[in-house]
């Protein structure tokens, strides 16, 4: 029931002639107001019970959070940043470092030669040829002239060039070797200041570097 319909139903009480005593002229006044106060009361206590429940939730969920991150054994999140330089194959083309002899010998084009315990497949025109093992089978594989490492450097780069994406390059003389990963690398060939051959080579290799 409202405030206004309560009002109009005290007057209505008190105004009828059966009731023994008379009510007092402000009896439907202080009625009303004290009605209000108690509504105003009950909102407030509730809206206080509404905030205290929040904020203990809010304490709990933290607490708990808190408890879950200092237990032993939490899975934790570890962010790894790659160079784009890890992501580069050991390969060019069809053919990849450990590619077995076999495979090899069927693609045609070569010439093939003896090198100590390996063979060399020699491409024509392009300078690209494969040192073989028959132990460990492609360990070396010389890029045709004119041909850039995914990362943009190689024929006609500088050292200085070849140094922005590979840093860690160690210079020996006028080679320039690039550790890719433990079993492969890059190895660049100077002429006038820049490269005039790059192989993709096995570290280790029985046939040593290619021709």
């Amino acid at each position: 029931m409202s405030t206004v319909e309560l009002d109009e139903r005290l007057r209505e009480l008190f105004s009828d002639e059966r009731l023994d005593l008379p009510a007092p002229d402000d009896a439907v006044p202080r009625i009303v107001g004290g009605a209000r106060r108690r509504r105003r009361t009950r909102a407030a206590a509730t809206g206080a019970l509404v905030v205290a429940a929040v904020l203990g939730g809010v304490v709990v969920a933290q607490g708990l959070a808190a408890r879950v991150a200092s237990e032993p054994g939490t899975p934790t999140t570890s962010v790894t940043t790659v160079r784009p330089q890890a992501l580069e194959p050991p390969g060019y083309g069809s053919f990849r470092l450990g590619m077995a002899e076999d495979e090899v010998s069927r693609h045609h084009g070569f010439q093939v030669s003896p090198v100590g315990p390996c063979r060399l497949y020699a491409g024509s025109e392009t300078s690209f040829d494969l040192l073989v093992s028959p132990r460990d089978g492609v360990t070396s594989i010389r890029l045709p002239v004119n041909t850039k490492t995914p990362s943009g450097v190689g024929y006609g780069s500088t050292l200085e060039q070849l140094r922005r994406p590979y840093p860690d390059l160690v210079m020996t003389g006028d080679r320039a070797a690039v550790a890719m990963a433990s079993d492969w690398g890059y190895v660049f060939e100077f002429e006038r200041g820049a490269v005039a051959v790059t192989r993709i080579e096995k570290t280790g290799g029985e046939c040593g570097q290619g021709g």
